[in-house]
């Protein structure tokens, strides 16, 4: 799979995710489980760098109004780490 198909499928997914259960603790928590294992099974990198938590909270907040694509956007970071 392409890292941008991937990544669009992803951010849909945990879009989805979160409209079934919001992380109203301000912390996501199965999403960053989904977000860690899948890049590895589809054999791509994996940099948790990119995991900052303002992005990620800012990224999952407009996914679930139906913007997914700064969702999208952060996958393809973490999936492309600068080596």
């Amino acid at each position: 799979m392409l890292p941008l198909e991937f990544a669009s499928n992803a951010a849909h997914i945990l879009a989805e995710i979160n409209a079934i259960h919001p992380f109203r603790r301000q912390r996501p928590d199965s999403a960053d489980v989904l977000v860690a294992v899948d890049p590895h099974n589809a054999g791509l990198p994996f940099g948790d760098e990119e995991l900052v938590r303002e992005r990620v909270l800012d990224a999952m907040i407009q996914s679930f109004d139906g913007t997914e694509q700064p969702l999208a956007d952060l996958i393809i970071d973490i999936i492309s780490p600068i080596q």
